[in-house]
Parts: structure tokens; C-alpha cells; sequence
């Protein structure tokens, strides 16, 4: 049983329904929303939505532990602290075991993060981080054993994005929910500094009405998109300007589009992109390093084609749904063992 807050539009959910959708026929999956179903629930087959009221729901221990054992399930795993702190104890009263992965945290509440799951782990039997630095604040900050700590990289359909590029006009595009997290008015400061250049913004966010009121008629707001493969096809540059990420799967998607991509040197992000091999890498909240990368991938296509073919090789190796899944698959059959 998947437990996270809701199946609503972001990454974690991305990974937590390709896992669900690509698992063996050995395995039944059930998806517990511990909030509202969300948007995306409709791609799951089985989804349940506790409806969880604010704070700290009493409730919902039991209600966890009651649809595991309803469901027969051998196994919670846990998505992220919120849904940890629930699947945890609710394992626990219902005797299950409880994987947990943690896929990062946002801006200003790790502290609270950690705390959540350090009172969780005492009743987790094992942790995956989807990047080296989430392992390293697993063990350092909330108390992971090494031998109850596993890291497993997110995944993607990398076939979906091996599309032919057809970059246009210096069209700059990134992908996220417009959160304080990606650090959006850094790119647009960066960008908008550019002569003759389009950005691009596709996803949505509470951020977006203050984004859309400092942007020039040089930018656009998409919104929530589905053809996401085929806007990539469409960039010169991916860029992601984050404060913080765990593993982005858009920038995943970006590299298996074969997008020449600028990063900012925080979370996964510096354990995929190899700096002048995969992509360039530059400080965070460094408008002029970051506008300097932009630009040379602009100018010089040679480059911008050489680091985006080195990505999409990169992402097909090691970054499949396939390798994930059967990486989870091995913790999901030890732990039902």
C-alpha cells in the first residue's frame, strides 16, 4: 500500500504511480490518499482517500491500520514525512511492515521534516533516499541505520521523451509547480536580462499570479500540460533555477528529451548533471552565473547538442522506470518475506 498526502500534480506522485503501473504481476497495489484522491488518481487502479482533517488527525492512525489489514496488505511504504508519520504508526498497530522513501523537503520546513521522521523511523523497518545528500540527512539527522538504508534514484519513461528537437526562437522552458522551492523569480531575473530569448514556465503553483505580475510579454505561463515530452522537444535550454530539490523528474524528462540544461548546484541535482559533460551546473541564487550558462548554450549549439545527446545516454542507462521498479520490487519482496 502507497501512502502519500494525495495523488495531486508534482513528482513524488509521478514515481509513486509509475511504480504502480509498472509493478509485476506479482504485486497488487493499492494507493492510500491520506488527503483528497487528487488529480492524477484516475491513472492509479486502486486509490482510497482518507480525508484527513488539518492538523494532526487522530483518526487517521487507526484508519490507516484498518484499510491495511482490510486490503491484506504485507507491505506500507510511505512517501515523504507528512505520510510517514501516519503509514509508520499505522503499520505498526496493524503489524505491517513499512518501507519508507523520502523524496525531499521543502523550503523552511526541514527541521520539522526531520523531527517527523525520526518519531516515524522507530517504526519503519527500512529507508530509500532518492539521492546521496537525502541519504546523508537520513543517517546524520534522523538517526538511519546504514544497514536499514537503501538509495534508489527516481525513474522515468524514458522512451516517452525520444522525441525529434526541434528548438525554435532562443526559447528557454522549465517544468515545475510554480512553489517557492524552484526559485522561479531567479530564472526570471536571469532570463529577462537576455536579448531576444522566450521563456517558458509549464506547470502551476500559488506562486503563479506573483510570477505572472513580474514577467514581460517575453514570458509565458502554461500551465498544467500533458504534452510535456513534446514541449521539451521544444527548448533551446531547460533550465532549473532551485533553492532545493530532492531527484527532479523534470529534469529527468529534460535530459532523456536530450534538452541542454542549466542547474543550479543544490540537492540531485549535481548527482545528474555532470558540469560541461551532461549539462553546466551554477551556484544557487546567482542570476549572473546563472544568465552566463544560459547564453553560452545559446550561443554555441555545437555544445548545447554534444551535453544534451550525453544526457539522454545517461538518463537511458540509469534512470529508467524499469531499474526503479525492480529496485523497489527487491525491498517490497524482503520485507513481505
Amino acid at each position: 500500500m502507497q501512502v502519500v498526502l494525495s495523488l495531486r500534480v508534482g513528482g513524488l506522485e509521478r514515481v509513486v504511480l509509475d511504480l504502480v503501473r509498472n509493478a509485476s504481476e506479482e504485486f497488487r497495489l493499492i494507493v492510500c490518499c491520506l488527503e483528497e484522491s487528487g488529480a492524477w488518481a484516475g491513472e492509479a487502479p486502486r486509490v482510497v482517500a482518507l480525508n484527513k482533517r488539518p492538523g494532526v488527525d487522530w483518526r487517521l492512525f487507526w484508519k490507516v491500520a484498518r484499510l491495511a489489514r482490510t486490503e491484506k496488505v504485507d507491505v506500507i511504504h510511505t512517501h515523504n514525512s507528512a505520510a510517514h508519520i501516519y503509514g509508520a504508526i499505522g503499520g505498526k498497530l496493524a503489524g505491517i511492515k513499512v518501507l519508507h522513501t523520502e523524496h525531499g523537503k521543502n523550503l523552511g520546513e526541514e527541521a520539522r521534516s526531520f523531527r517527523l521522521n525520526r518519531r516515524a523511523g522507530r517504526f519503519t523497518d527500512l529507508t530509500v533516499a532518492v539521492s546521496e545528500k537525502i541519504g546523508r540527512e537520513a543517517r546524520d539527522f534522523e538517526g538511519v541505520p546504514s544497514d536499514r538504508l537503501a538509495i534508489i534514484a527516481n525513474g522515468i519513461c524514458v522512451e516517452r521523451f525520444d522525441l525529434p528537437r526541434h528548438a525554435p526562437n532562443r526559447r528557454i522552458g522549465t517544468v515545475g509547480r510554480l512553489v517557492r522551492e524552484k526559485n522561479y523569480p531567479l530564472l526570471l531575473r536571469a532570463v529577462t536580462a537576455i536579448p531576444n530569448t522566450e521563456l517558458v514556465f509549464v506547470g502551476d503553483g500559488p506562486l503563479r499570479g506573483e510570477l505572472e505580475g513580474e514577467a514581460g510579454p517575453q514570458v509565458q505561463f502554461l500551465g498544467q500540460r500533458a504534452d510535456i515530452a513534446e514541449l521539451l522537444a521544444g527548448f533551446d535550454v531547460f533550465a532549473l533555477s532551485s533553492s532545493t530539490e530532492g531527484m527532479s523528474i523534470a529534469l529527468l524528462e529534460a535530459m532523456a528529451a536530450a534538452c541542454p540544461t542549466v542547474v543550479t548546484a543544490v540537492g540531485g541535482n549535481t548527482e545528474l548533471i555532470q558540469h560541461e559533460v551532461t549539462g553546466l551546473v551554477v551556484p544557487p541564487d546567482d542570476a549572473a552565473a546563472l544568465r552566463a550558462a544560459i547564453e553560452r548554450l545559446l550561443d554555441d549549439r555545437g555544445l548545447a547538442n554534444r551535453l544534451g545527446a550525453a544526457a539522454r545516454e545517461v538518463a537511458r542507462q540509469r534512470y529508467s522506470v524499469a531499474v526503479m521498479t525492480q529496485r523497489y520490487e527487491e525491498l517490497w519482496r524482503r520485507l513481505a518475506a
